[in-house]
């Protein structure tokens, strides 16, 4: 797992320290949660409880979070559109430049979540 990815102009760290989860699961009250995404620190925090695999999906998740907070300036999704085809075609717009930049800019990222 990397331990830190450029998300926009801004480093993240990320951590399945036991340690780091057990203070971020303490302070939120999010008990059971597979992850965590901290905007004013930059950090993802993901739970060592679970599965490779679901770290991986998990640090995708919690990256999608980093992205609307970092990238997309925390965007309202409220009025997406009229109907669940415009709405939909509104969010993948809103993530398509900015999920390729993250795996441009993080190649470790994409060798950690392809397994390889």
């Amino acid at each position: 797992m990397p331990k830190a990815l450029t998300i926009g102009a801004v480093v993240w760290t990320v951590t399945a320290d036991p340690i780091d989860w057990l203070r971020i699961e303490n302070s939120t009250q999010c008990r059971g949660a597979y992850g965590h995404t901290e905007p004013m620190m930059a950090t993802i925090y993901i739970s060592p409880d679970t599965s490779p695999d679901n770290q991986r999906l998990t640090l995708w998740h919690e990256l999608m979070h980093a992205l609307c907070e970092t990238v997309m300036g925390s965007p309202h999704w409220s009025n997406l559109g009229e109907n669940p085809t415009e709405r939909e075609e509104r969010v993948v717009r809103a993530f398509e430049s900015p999920t390729l930049l993250v795996l441009r800019d993080n190649p470790q990222l994409v060798a950690y979540l392809t397994g390889r």
